[in-house]
């Protein structure tokens, strides 16, 4: 095995030199595409001959390390430090060769292999091991990308109310009409642009996220009321006539809005594998607001819609956090200011949680 594995690295020693020779044929014959091989002992020589020719960051290699390049991606990245050797062999995994004493090891992902010279012969013995996690293996660390949030995307989740205060009105038959049938009021999310503030140097697990979505959210009324203005400014219950049939009765907005949170980002396993968490404020501007009715009367269905304000907020915010893993999401926020205009309504905090469907 230990023969194997070592005629093994001159093959990607000759392979490197190989295409050593392909990069001067690949620049004359003026082609895109870029094999190279780079070690840290000729780096200093080749930094000073091909700084204006070749656009990479190679060079800031560790000592005793080489590498394989094709359009600027690595093929193999092979490490030498006093134990061994460690290899990278593009993303399909890495190998290591250690000799220690008697004991030759050879590593496979997570798996690794033990040669073992002993008085009475040769013994092979295979274990299991940690695999190597390129985010804590210094040999291996690539450069990171930039910073990237979890914001956009296509989220779904229910609206309730708390908090809520009806000693505005005087009549006590009038308490309790925005109660909600929670189970169908729905908030539809479509968070179409994101943009990320990098908060780290030389990392990217904390950072800055805003951006811009629409937020329509339906209120299911629990009573069969919908709402209406009697002339004295504040919102007010209004029943229907008891012949008609009612199977729904809503209350719709729509808006516009701009997050600001702050996320962390903690990598479970490999790079792309991350718990993230945020939390921050999300402000809102409404552009639209309506009532729907449907109901069947004398065997007709019928369906009206009531475009109005009906004294919602124009402006609002509302505390947001946010927790996921990958691309699994999980969002609630909880409002900071009222859902009426002060005096306009009863005092109703509204709050919604809810997953992100589709991330953009």
């Amino acid at each position: 095995m230990k023969k194997i594995f070592l005629l093994c690295m001159s093959i990607v020693l000759v392979f490197g030199v190989n295409a050593q020779e392909a990069v001067d044929t690949l620049k004359t014959d003026s082609l895109k595409k870029k094999v190279l091989i780079e070690d840290s002992w000729s780096n200093k020589k080749k930094k000073s001959e091909t700084k204006d020719k070749f656009n990479t960051k190679s060079w800031e290699t560790q000592a005793d390390t080489t590498k394989v390049k094709f359009m600027k991606k690595d093929l193999v990245k092979v490490v030498e430090d006093d134990k061994g050797i460690k290899a990278k062999i593009g993303k399909i995994g890495k190998v290591g060769f250690e000799e220690d004493r008697d004991t030759t090891k050879i590593r496979l992902g997570g798996k690794q292999i033990n040669i073992i010279d002993g008085w009475h012969g040769t013994r092979i013995r295979i274990q299991k091991v940690h695999p190597w996690d390129a985010n804590q293996d210094k040999f291996f660390m690539e450069e990171e990308g930039d910073f990237r949030g979890h914001w956009a995307g296509f989220e779904m989740g229910v609206n309730g109310f708390a908090d809520e205060d009806y000693s505005g009105y005087a009549d006590p038959n009038q308490e309790g009409f925005m109660d909600l049938d929670m189970a169908k009021s729905l908030a539809v999310n479509v968070n179409f642009l994101q943009y990320d503030i990098s908060l780290q140097k030389e990392r990217n697990t904390i950072g800055l996220v805003t951006g811009m979505g629409l937020e329509w959210n339906n209120y299911r009324f629990d009573q069969n009321i919908t709402l209406g203005n009697d002339g004295s400014g504040m919102v007010q219950p209004i029943s229907f006539d008891p012949h008609w049939s009612i199977k729904k009765s809503k209350l719709t907005s729509l808006y516009l809005t701009v997050p600001l949170l702050l996320e962390f980002q903690i990598p479970v396993k490999y790079k792309s594998r991350r718990v993230h968490m945020s939390a921050g404020v999300v402000g809102g501007l409404r552009v639209g607001s309506h009532t729907k009715v449907k109901y069947r009367l004398n065997g007709n269905t019928h369906k009206d819609k009531d475009h109005d304000d009906f004294n919602l907020k124009t402006l609002r915010y509302a505390a947001h956090a946010r927790i996921g893993y990958r691309s699994l999401n999980f969002f609630a926020t909880y409002g900071l200011t009222d859902f009426f205009e002060k005096n306009d309504g009863p005092e109703l905090v509204p709050f919604t949680v809810g997953i992100t469907l589709v991330s953009f």
